[in-house]
């Protein structure tokens, strides 16, 4: 089908092509006939017309070569770019044409094309990040949740265990609620520029509640929690904000060994609140450690086996939406430690 396409190009452009040959040979030819019939022309000698017949024959072979000279020049590139659409047609947005070209006209075709497919993977690479996000920011909420239903298993629970347990879970299935809600505005924030609500809360008291709903988690690994925790009245996002700490701590306890330790503490700053979350896991080169925001990056190291680091990136685009800072200090087999910084006065940012 493409050959025959492409074939079918090739016949009407040699057609239309030497068809205007013709018609221009034909004038030229019925005014050397007029020429020589009427003598306008005196010849000294005859043969005469053998130069005009010689010129006749010239011009048909240089407008052969020419046809194919330009049939390549316009029917090759539009052959690459046919070839090249049927391969974003198929969901190859990788596919970039090359605009070095000699005709002004192919060269701004070929940079629109390209444009075009950089276009679509950008929103294919959206779509897929949209999707990520949210298979990888649902597994912490519904692992917490099986936990607690192993817990509510146990016939020697007390009445007020059963009921802490019951509301935890439910907490947990709010939080899947939101968490759908709050990606998509994540989304319409970073492309179409949409402000966040932002109200007053306790940010001691929201980091508790992290520690408390991941309570399983660190409980199975015998963790140690050295929490320093002053109250801290805040004003910002409040659910956007749950997810930074929870993306935080479930790292922090994923990555620790059994009876180590983890710190959280909270201080107080005049611009602003300072939170520092260590573990003594088993950390991450330099390497790792400059690009462990970025989203889709993926290593060879353990730290990545376990995660594709979109949590961390969605922490990052939380905390610089507060037009924060978060930063990470760490050394492979030694822990990690995180620094997130949060100004005060968003009211007037």
């Amino acid at each position: 089908m493409r050959k025959k396409l492409f074939s079918q190009l090739w016949i009407y452009f040699v057609a239309i092509t030497f068809l205007m040959m013709v018609i221009v040979l034909s004038v030229f030819v019925g005014l050397l006939f007029m020429i020589n019939h009427f003598q306008l022309l005196a010849p000294e000698r005859e043969g005469h017309l053998f130069p005009f017949y010689f010129i006749i024959f010239l011009s048909l072979v240089i407008g052969a070569a020419l046809l194919v000279f330009v049939g390549k020049r316009i029917l090759q590139p539009i052959g690459d770019l046919r070839q090249a659409m049927s391969k974003v047609a198929k969901g190859d947005f990788a596919i970039q044409l090359k605009e070095q070209q000699q005709m002004e006209d192919v060269k701004e075709l070929y940079h629109d094309f390209n444009v075009m497919v950089k276009e679509l993977s950008s929103i294919e690479t959206l779509r897929n990040d949209f999707v990520s996000t949210v298979s990888h920011e649902f597994k912490t909420p519904i692992a917490t949740i099986k936990g607690y239903v192993q817990l509510l298993q146990n016939e020697a629970l007390s009445p007020e265990e059963r009921q802490i347990y019951l509301e935890r879970m439910l907490d947990g299935t709010q939080q899947l609620t939101h968490l759908t809600d709050n990606i998509l505005k994540l989304s319409k924030l970073e492309n179409q520029g949409l402000g966040l609500d932002f109200q007053p809360f306790r940010l001691d008291e929201q980091i508790r509640e992290v520690i408390l709903f991941l309570q399983p988690k660190w409980e199975q690994l015998n963790l140690t929690l050295d929490l320093d925790l002053p109250r801290t009245d805040y004003y910002g996002n409040e659910e956007f904000l749950y997810q930074v700490w929870l993306n935080l701590m479930d790292n922090a306890i994923k990555y620790s060994p059994k009876n180590s330790n983890i710190y959280v503490h909270l201080k107080n700053e005049e611009t602003g609140q300072v939170l520092t979350i260590s573990d003594e896991g088993i950390g991450m080169t330099k390497e790792v450690a400059d690009r462990i925001f970025d989203k889709f990056y993926q290593s060879d190291t353990s730290r990545k086996t376990k995660g594709n680091g979109l949590g961390l990136a969605l922490a990052k685009q939380i905390v610089e939406l507060h037009h924060g800072t978060i930063k990470v200090n760490s050394s492979l087999n030694k822990g990690s430690n995180f620094k997130i910084f949060l100004p005060n006065n968003l009211k007037t940012s």
